[in-house]
């Protein structure tokens, strides 16, 4: 019994180390803050390392993308971290996502769905994907999605009047900006059933209208599909009643330019970050 132990206790200990190096040495692996356009099996995907807060750092930090598995993989195990921002709640965001992103100057998309796209006439469908995170239990970190809306079909950059919404599965140590005005049921297919979850929701007026939805229940792992014009009719209600500068009228006419998938993480006290993840199936279906 006591070699039982022993053994589960060093398995445990060792899922981090495992995840030191790439899988595979063949990989395409990021080694520090930059990015690449990847393909998957259904579709196109930008992946980066974006350390947007952190002036330099020790240690290492990649991120791969697997084409035989069809999964992109994060491991980080940084120190010394030295902000940009020191009242920043956030160290960066390593993420893929999907679609154009302001700052990026180019964008990736298929026929399943083509960004950016105006909210008024945008479609249907669920984004899917399979996730799995860990991380040292000292660290603030969520697991987010998140969509940048704006006046304009392809600005480089955002300001008042272009709108941030977030959606948070998971969060440990770390919250919303601004204040949470509403609870609000928007149903997921969380591992192949349809999950009723009740999100809470959050608004900032910053330099833009920032709207995050924060799942009730933490949801570490699985596979989902989001249903992303549920939320984005939900954020209409929420647009009307909380922003001074946007009209449900205006963000009819706004554009949706990408689905970004990935963690936020860090807060102004952290100084050292161990955590990774592995996404994969990724996919665009109708409901």
């Amino acid at each position: 019994m006591k070699r039982l132990l022993i053994l589960i206790f060093l398995l445990l200990f060792m899922i981090p180390i495992l995840g030191a190096e790439p899988r595979y040495k063949d990989a395409l692996i990021l080694r520090e803050p930059s990015s690449a356009d990847i393909k998957t099996k259904n579709l196109p995907l930008t992946m980066e390392l974006n350390f947007w807060n952190i002036s330099s750092y020790e240690g290492e930090t990649w991120m791969a993308f697997y084409e035989k598995d069809d999964t992109v993989e994060y491991y980080a195990d940084i120190k010394n971290i030295v902000l940009k921002d020191k009242n920043s709640w956030v160290h960066g965001y390593p993420e893929v996502y999907y679609g154009y992103k302001p700052w990026s100057v180019r964008g990736t998309y298929c026929e399943k769905l083509v960004l950016p796209q105006k909210v008024s006439k945008f479609p249907d469908i669920y984004f899917n994907f399979k996730y799995s995170l860990w991380h040292e239990s000292y660290l603030p970190i969520n697991f987010a999605m998140e969509t940048w809306i704006t006046r304009e079909e392809k600005q480089k950059s955002v300001s008042s009047g272009d709108i941030e919404m977030m959606v948070w599965l998971y969060a440990q140590k770390l919250g919303p900006a601004g204040r949470k005005v509403a609870e609000v049921k928007i149903p997921i297919i969380y591992n192949g059933r349809v999950k009723d979850i009740i999100w809470e929701v959050y608004v900032s007026p910053m330099s833009w209208d920032y709207i995050a939805y924060r799942s009730k229940e933490n949801l570490k792992e699985g596979e989902v599909k989001i249903p992303i014009n549920d939320f984005l009719k939900n954020l209409r209600d929420i647009i009307k009643q909380y922003s001074k500068r946007i009209t449900p009228e205006q963000f009819d006419q706004m554009y949706v330019t990408d689905w970004e998938i990935g963690t936020e993480f860090g807060d102004p006290y952290t100084t050292s970050a161990k955590f990774g993840w592995t996404f994969s199936n990724f996919d665009i279906e109708n409901k």
